[in-house]
Order: structure tokens, then C-alpha cells, then sequence
């Protein structure tokens, strides 16, 4: 399957919900980096699967899953 979504996009996308001017692939997701909630983590991803026409399966974003560059890879893994 081709890339079905835009770095740069997922990136604009995340810091929206995290609430930061921009976030790099470097950022740790929750905790003392961008320090998301879980309602803004769903939100997210459920805006990935409406804009993007994707399906994420949140089951397989675990614990080993810390900064945005990890989740963005895990994501594309995942749609492959």
C-alpha cells in the first residue's frame, strides 16, 4: 500500500491536539514531553482515520510506542 499519510501532515496534525505550535519526530508523546491526554490522543487518531481514509488499530500502539517518530512509523507498519 502506498503511504497513505503525509509526514509533514501527521506532524501539523498531532500538534494540534497536543496543543503546541509544532512538534518534531523527536517529541515524546506524553508524560514530560508533549504531555497529550488520551481524549486528545483519540481525537487524534480518529482525525487521521477520517481525513486521511484510513484504519488504525489503537490495539497495536502500546507502551513501546514514545515519541511522534515512533508513532508515526508504527502507524504506517500497521497500514502496510
Amino acid at each position: 500500500m502506498q503511504n497513505a499519510l503525509e509526514k509533514t501532515n501527521f506532524l501539523k496534525t498531532l500538534a494540534k491536539y497536543a496543543r503546541v505550535e509544532s512538534v518534531q519526530s523527536e517529541d515524546v508523546l506524553f508524560g514530560s514531553g508533549l504531555n497529550m491526554t488520551s481524549i486528545a490522543f483519540v481525537e487524534f487518531i480518529l482525525e487521521l482515520e477520517e481525513n486521511d481514509d484510513v484504519d488504525i488499530d489503537t490495539d497495536q500502539l502500546d507502551h513501546t510506542v514514545r515519541t511522534a517518530g515512533q508513532l508515526y512509523t508504527r502507524i504506517i507498519e500497521l497500514l502496510d
